[in-house]
This record gives structure tokens, sequence and C-alpha cells, in this order.
């Protein structure tokens, strides 16, 4: 059975089109989507046919419809790589046994898969100094921009990256998200940074780094004991 050739539309001309569409003269009923896409102008001189206008808005809504869409697909799919990244995370957080761990872990996976330049867990009332573990007894680096229960994203100057961040150097502005994290009888911030300063802006979505924040006020409650 001989399988038809489909005709390379590079060499067609305007006759091919004009025979086809009057041996088709149901094509646009068919294709009725494909009238947004054409440009039919009128002879009316400078004027705009009411038709011509609203032919245009319609292709204009449908160009707004299509990139639309592409947003929100790039929205999901970025979406499913932190929601792998967290799930991945979190599995990591359960499996802590140490202070030690705690800090391999953060430094790992925050920097590698969250694609952040810092990171370090401020701890208050806790014996724990590691890399990427602080402990204050009193004015943490944090206290000044979080002022609720709720993660703050935001632009720092150098200095303030340093007193977030104290085991880097830092020369320049920055930004950083500030997750709170409590535990039983105690308190502490996540604080996770980048060189840029439009890594981390206010209008980001924070969900995920909100639960980041509980699971790991569960792994320190869990270590303090």
């Amino acid at each position: 059975m001989s399988t038809a050739i489909e005709p390379d539309p590079h060499n067609l001309t305007d006759d091919d089109v004009v025979a086809y569409l009057r041996a088709a003269p149901d094509f646009f009923q068919r294709h009725r989507a494909l009238l947004s896409e054409l440009n039919l102008p009128h002879d009316s001189g400078r004027a705009v046919s009411l038709i011509e206008r609203q032919v245009a808005i319609l292709r204009e809504r449908n160009m707004q419809m299509r990139r639309r869409m592409n947003e929100l697909l790039q929205a999901a799919k970025d979406n499913d790589e932190l929601f792998a990244k967290t799930r991945t995370l979190t599995l990591e957080l359960l499996n802590v046994h140490n202070w030690h761990e705690l800090n391999e872990v953060l430094a790992t996976y925050m920097l590698a898969d969250f694609q952040a330049d810092f990171v370090c867990c401020h701890l208050m009332q806790l014996p724990v100094h590691l890399d990427h573990l602080a402990s204050h007894e009193s004015d943490p680096p944090y206290d000044r921009f979080v002022r609720s229960n709720a993660p703050v994203c935001t632009v720092l100057r150098a200095e303030e990256l340093a007193g977030l961040f104290p085991i880097q150097e830092h020369e320049h502005d920055g930004s950083a998200v500030l997750a709170p994290v409590f535990w039983e009888g105690g308190e502490g911030c996540l604080a996770i940074g980048s060189r840029h300063t439009h890594h981390f802006t206010s209008d980001m979505d924070t969900l995920f780094v909100t639960y980041i924040g509980e699971v790991l006020g569960r792994v320190i409650q869990r270590l303090a004991k």
C-alpha cells in the first residue's frame, strides 16, 4: 500500500494554495483557529473596519494566552524540580544522627541542589559551632529581618551578608531567604544566600522553604535532647 507524500510547503505557489482552497471551500470552517493568525486587511484607506479590528484583538488575545500558557508550563516544570529536590533534602535530614551530619547535609544539598552560594542555620541557646551551624546567646543577625513566622526574601548589604554567613568573605551586596525555625523550647533561622541581589526577591514563593524550615526544626529538636 503506497503512502501519500506530504507536499513541501516551501515549494507551494500561490496558485497551488488558491486551487486547494477552491477545492476545499469548508477549509476555514474546519480550521477556525487559523483565522486569528491571518492578516486580512480591507480596502478602506486609512480607516480600519470593525471586522479587521476584531480580528486584530482576537489575534492579540491568542498570543497572550499562548504566552501565559508557556509561563504556566514553565512554572509547573520548575515546581516539579523544586519538589524533587525538597523531597531528597527531607529524606537526608530525617537520616541525620548528629550535628556534624546536619552540617554536611545543609552544605551538600542546599548549596548544590538549590543553587545557593551560602547557607547557615542560626541557633539560639544551643552550643553548636560548625561551618553551617552558628549558635547565639542573644542578638542573632537575622533578628532585624525576620518579623513573623513567615520566611523573608530580601536584598542584603555586604556587611549584612557577613553577619548571616560568617565563614565566607563578602565584598558585594547579595540577597537571601530567611526561614524561621522552631523547636520545643527554642528558635532559630535558616539563611540561604546568593551573591546576586536579584536571586531572592520579595515576590518569590516561599512554600518549599517554609516546609524545609519545619522539617529542620524537628531534626534540631531531636538532636538537642
